[in-house]
């Protein structure tokens, strides 16, 4: 397995309120998750910050799981805690009140591989035969009048509202996480902020991702490059994950 992460604030953003880890527990397990914060001010850095500081910290703590019902529960109990660290946090200053941020990643694990998903950041799985989907679903006004049929595409191209949110951590008491298994065979995971899904167009990214002969590093500075040609807008956070030989068909 070869993985690396890259976040930059882009061309016209002050502050990069993304955030990322790649975090390794005692088990060898792999957790790596991209967080993009809204909130105004420097409420989005300090939501972010506080999201990748307690995953990181309980999951580097953490010695494995026996199964998939611990590792939900354990997904649950820390996104509610990470949750309530940033209300807090949040609440105690009228600078930051109202903060939060998106949050998906992917855990791999020897049980499993799992991607979660919080707000509006996206993660993707690419194939050995060369197709890249998203796993992750979208929890934004955008998204929810799409499924209901509210827009059509053309309409939801040109939607004004683009980054409301329906859903995030920090923001509300009760927070949702959706949790995806992807135990198929895989060649690897995308994880991105809206910096590079939201301006780059998807077959670009896949073009890039897919080009196997460049380590993870290249493509991943190929794909920021490619944001900042599409004009830098916003904050720019991507994760590549290989999956090398055997291990990406393991069950």
């Amino acid at each position: 397995m070869k993985y690396y992460g890259i976040t930059d604030r882009g061309k016209l953003r002050r502050s990069n309120q993304d955030s990322y880890v790649i975090a390794t527990n005692e088990k060898g397990d792999v957790f790596a998750i991209v967080c993009d914060g809204i909130g105004g001010g420097k409420g989005g850095d300090v939501a972010s910050r506080i999201a990748v500081s307690h995953f990181s910290k309980v999951f580097s703590e953490n010695s494995g799981f026996e199964d998939e019902h611990s590792l939900r529960s354990w997904i649950r109990q820390e996104v509610k805690a990470a949750n309530r660290k940033i209300l807090i946090a949040g609440s105690a200053n009228p600078e930051l009140k109202g903060m939060g941020t998106t949050v998906t990643g992917v855990l791999i694990t020897g049980i499993g591989r799992y991607v979660i998903n919080i707000g509006d950041s996206r993660t993707y799985l690419y194939m050995p035969d060369g197709t890249m989907r998203q796993i992750t679903v979208d929890h934004s006004l955008l998204q929810d009048m799409i499924a209901h049929g509210e827009l059509t595409p053309e309409e939801a191209e040109n939607f004004p509202r683009k980054n409301v949110l329906t859903n995030a951590l920090g923001v509300w008491e009760n927070v949702r996480v959706d949790i995806f298994v992807c135990n198929d065979p895989v060649s690897g995971f995308l994880i991105c902020s809206d910096g590079l899904h939201g301006y780059v167009e998807e077959e670009v990214i896949r073009s890039i991702v897919m080009d196997r002969h460049m380590d993870p590093a290249l493509r991943v500075r190929k794909l920021y490059n490619a944001a900042m040609d599409a004009g830098g807008f916003d904050n720019i956070t991507a994760i590549l994950i290989d999956l090398e030989g055997e291990e990406a068909n393991e069950q």
